[in-house]
């Protein structure tokens, strides 16, 4: 949208001669003559005395001038969109059209004095029409000399707008009629330049073009501009920049200064000379900026569109676009939405938290640097409680969409699930074991119930929404532990989480319902990876048309369920939350350009467990940091209540660490995003990390700790609810024959047969006498 008729020589390549037939010229005066009528200018005296004007050329001239549109009619200019961080910490810009619009005010006085002295110096003297200097250039066209457009500042800023619009809509056929080199769009600019002269002041229309034109090869308006080459907004330039950025227009990428300083330097002296000629400057002051070297005037600070931009918080940025780009809510189609997000001029604020992100960027990539990890990724992402604000989404890699990308960079974002950037998640392996005890506790049961540590086959459970009523296994499942301590016969259900036990975990799941305990995941926001929650349909699927052949012990007791760590963060905030769950949310508002609030998808929260559950859940996953023998390892936040469990996948390709506060609650995840392989053979944050030795507390728990602990510094604590009551002896007495006869029953269904040998069977999350969460 660059004015690209130059009064002077054409730059090599932009040269064109017009070569007018006296007709074509009369014709063009003639309805030039109806177009200054218009404006109350009268130019009869003016016109050349070598042309007469013929009945029929005056006639085709008022056809013409007739058939042209007399009103500007435009979409708004494309403007870039800003998405920023909860503080209003810029994250990344979008645009087509790299643009900042602002107010004449918002303009150096010297900016518009050059524009005005180049482009246009009779500008507050015309109504849109400049008929000395149409007349004169025409008189030079007709002559063969160099072409000259004479076109106003008016008439520019009205081909401006009208080629913005064609390319903001697409319209190639517009976008050439805009451009084409003729007179009737030279009349059609001019009759619309009157109209505009008639609706809008001069002040007005300065701003507009200041604002339309092209400043540089991607630069659009004057304060994108100005932040470009200089590193300062369009108000604070002096005479000198102002030169050289009102000189830019006329061939953006020939006087480009950072590519063409020496033409760019002519250019600016030539557009000094004619600030002195108006005394917008004095002598000293041509001077002095005349004898400037380009190079010290510049400070050039590039600002590439998307998430790029953002460094560590490219993958959130992602997040949030992808957030808006699939939000019915903020405009009916995707193609709507596209368009707002590139060239709404919109003001996008997130729930990150600048000061988190930061830590929790330090710690993925200190602790596991991509560079040094053998393909191994670390992420950190945190969610807050009762709001689903997500407060961190960090991760070991740098983020590039482009196809360019290194090995230490990609696009994948593996803290999100597939549909919003992710991939397919990863095996949450013993963080699964909290939805399995809501279950359990949600039908009565109690974390003071007792229940045996002794393997076992199963070979059927209870699962109400399959078509038997059951799930049926006929080689039988056999699950092993992994633990640290020696087990007694029995242990309390609050033993049994502490110590992550899996045995006894499999009996805790045989007394509940399988499919009670997929939903009471999928109620607390944990489903699988692949699953489109953004749909609506998709929210009340059939739990078992949702989980499928993930719907088994194995996956629901034990965890061999891919499911995407800020699931898992969200859905672990469900207990510090008295039992709401939040989905996630990234946005918090979303303003147009005049500063009006636009409708979003907003976090939606809803009570989905008891709150004496939540509490009794909160109070136990606390032991399992607070106690040093459980697989939290006594990794406390100090002055802070704080609760979590460890997770480990079956073969240890993936581990995990997912825990809260009353302030916070983050997962943490450690693994091969794209094979499974066993990590180790290199070091984490400085220590040697051997294959086969890595569990939930051996990578994830320990960058879980230290983020948890510098995020909370300076907080205060929340509380969590006090022990939950224990039964009394008759209760206890009643619950230990239910368990009883339950116990009796499990071994009548497996037909009596204990399990021979030490072998776990497949799908089992761990392996016999390793230490593990």
């Amino acid at each position: 949208m660059a004015q690209t008729e130059a009064p002077h020589q054409r730059p090599a390549g932009e040269q064109h001669s017009v070569s007018l037939a006296l007709s074509q010229i009369v014709v063009l005066l003639a309805g030039l003559a109806a177009v200054c009528t218009l404006a109350g200018v009268m130019i009869a005296a003016l016109f050349l005395p070598a042309v007469a004007l013929t009945s029929t050329a005056a006639k085709d001239g008022a056809e013409l001038f007739d058939s042209l549109p007399s009103q500007l009619e435009v979409q708004p200019l494309n403007e870039a969109s800003h998405i920023k961080a909860s503080d209003g910490t810029l994250l990344a810009t979008f645009y087509s059209e790299n643009r900042i619009m602002v107010p004449l005010e918002e303009v150096s006085p010297h900016l518009q004095h050059a524009v005005i002295a180049v482009e246009d110096r009779r500008f507050y003297e015309h109504q849109g029409v400049d008929a000395k200097g149409t007349l004169r250039a025409l008189a030079s066209n007709a002559r063969g000399g160099d072409t000259q457009g004479a076109s106003t500042l008016t008439q520019q800023y009205v081909k401006n707008a009208l080629l913005a619009d064609a390319m903001q809509r697409g319209d190639k056929e517009a976008m050439k009629k805009a451009t084409e080199q003729s007179y009737s769009r030279k009349l059609r600019e001019a009759k619309l330049a009157i109209s505009v002269e008639k609706r809008l002041s001069k002040e007005e229309i300065l701003a507009g073009y200041l604002n339309a034109a092209q400043f540089g090869p991607s630069q659009y308006g004057v304060e994108t501009a100005a932040q470009h080459y200089f590193s300062k907004s369009a108000k604070d330039l002096n005479p000198g920049e102002s030169a050289l950025l009102a000189g830019v227009t006329n061939a953006p990428n020939y006087y480009d200064p950072v590519a063409h300083p020496k033409n760019a330097k002519k250019r600016r002296n030539e557009i000094l000379r004619k600030m002195r000629a108006e005394d917008y400057i004095s002598d000293a002051e041509l001077k002095k900026y005349s004898e400037q070297p380009v190079k010290d005037m510049l400070k050039v600070k590039n600002i590439t569109a998307g998430c790029a931009d953002a460094e560590g918080s490219g993958f959130f940025c992602d997040y949030v676009t992808k957030s808006l780009l699939s939000d019915p809510a903020f405009a009916p189609t995707f193609e709507e939405r596209r368009k707002l997000l590139y060239g709404g001029g919109l003001t996008i604020t997130t729930t990150l938290d600048p000061k988190r992100q930061k830590i929790a960027e330090d710690v993925v990539n200190r602790r596991v640097p991509a560079e040094h990890s053998n393909g191994f990724g670390h992420t950190v992402v945190s969610v807050e409680p009762g709001t689903g604000k997500i407060l961190t989404m960090a991760q070991n890699r740098v983020y590039n969409p482009r196809q360019d990308a290194k090995e230490n960079e990609t696009s994948l974002n593996f803290n999100a699930p597939k549909h919003m950037g992710g991939g397919s998640g990863f095996p949450v392996g013993s963080t699964f074991k909290p939805f399995v005890l809501t279950t359990y506790l949600q039908q009565g049961g109690s974390i003071w119930d007792t229940v045996a540590t002794n393997r076992e086959v199963f070979r059927e459970f209870p699962a109400k929404c399959l078509g038997s009523g059951r799930w049926f296994e006929g080689a039988g499942w056999n699950p092993d532990n992994a633990v640290s301590v020696t087990l007694p016969p029995n242990q309390t259900v609050l033993d049994a989480t502490k110590f992550s036990v899996n045995t006894s975990y499999a009996r805790i799941a045989h007394r509940s319902d399988l499919c009670e305990i997929a939903d009471t995941a999928r109620s607390m926001g944990a489903v699988p990876a692949y699953w489109d929650t953004s749909k609506k349909e998709n929210l009340n699927v059939p739990v078992e048309d949702m989980y499928k052949t993930d719907l088994s012990p194995a996956v629901l007791a034990l965890g061999e369920l891919n499911i995407s760590a800020l699931d898992m963060a969200a859905a672990y905030a469900t207990y510090p939350a008295g039992g709401k769950f939040c989905r996630p949310v990234a946005i918090t508002s979303v303003t147009n350009r005049k500063g009006e609030e636009l409708p979003i998808t907003g976090g939606e929260c809803k009570d989905v467990i008891k709150p004496e559950v939540a509490d009794a859940m909160s109070w136990t996953l606390m032991q399992d940091l607070s106690d040093p023998k459980a697989t939290g390892k006594g990794m406390t936040i100090p002055g802070h209540d704080a609760g979590g469990k460890t997770g480990t996948s079956g073969s240890q390709f993936h581990t995990w660490y997912v825990g809260f506060t009353g302030q916070e609650s983050t997962a943490v995840w450690f693994g091969n995003p794209t094979s499974n392989t066993r990590p180790g053979g290199f070091n984490v944050d400085g220590q040697p990390l051997r294959r086969g030795h890595v569990w939930g507390n051996t990578v994830s728990l320990p960058t879980w700790h230290e983020y948890m602990k510098r995020s909370h510094e300076g907080l205060p604590n929340k509380p969590f609810p006090p022990e939950p009551p224990k039964p009394d002896a008759a209760e206890k007495k009643q619950d230990a024959q239910e368990r009883a006869a339950q116990e009796k029953q499990v071994e009548q269904e497996s037909g009596g047969k204990k399990p021979t040998g030490p072998d776990a069977a497949e799908g089992d999350t761990t392996a016999p006498g390793q230490e593990g969460d």
